[in-house]
């Protein structure tokens, strides 16, 4: 029976799969984090629309109360200055998102190199293991025809 394949450097396989693994973990969690930003920035936007909404209302009855618009005004400006942060962070995650990706990509054609070879050597000994038993099989056949070639002759004679 001929031998099992075995790749000699398995473990460094493994290792790469592993880190792959680990970059495709850590680009999930920054495409996470900066999703989660997006959607604090359409929250807040959100909510500047709402509160125009009840100031245009308001308007539009004809009950403007100054010290309301001035609450107003302190209060839209603060959610604006809110998005900026958030867009700071977003730029940030941003940022991180796009190393992640990189990190990613170099781990995973680190690991197609080594996947590469793997299925490259193993198809070569396949190759030689097929081409081994076909000369076992020629030299068994061999073999009985001269067997046969022999005990015809002696029976021949």
């Amino acid at each position: 029976m001929a031998k099992k394949f075995k790749f000699r450097v398995e473990p460094a396989l493994k290792l790469r799969q592993q880190r792959e693994r680990l970059a495709l973990r850590k680009l999930a969690d920054a495409r996470r984090q900066q999703g989660q930003i997006e959607e604090g920035i359409r929250h807040l936007r959100r909510q500047i629309s709402e509160q125009d909404a009840l100031v245009r209302q308001g308007v539009l009855t004809g009950t403007v109360d100054v010290q309301y618009m001035s609450m107003y005004r302190t209060y839209v400006m603060a959610l604006h200055r809110r998005i900026i942060d958030h867009a700071d962070r977003l730029r940030a995650a941003a940022a991180q998102t796009g190393q992640m990706r990189a990190e990613a990509t170099g781990a995973v054609k680190q690991r197609k190199v080594l996947s590469t070879l793997k299925e490259k050597l193993k198809g070569r000994y396949e190759k030689q293991l097929a081409h081994s038993e076909q000369q076992e099989v020629d030299e068994m056949a061999t073999t009985q025809a001269a067997h046969r070639r022999l005990a015809g002759g002696v029976l021949d004679v």
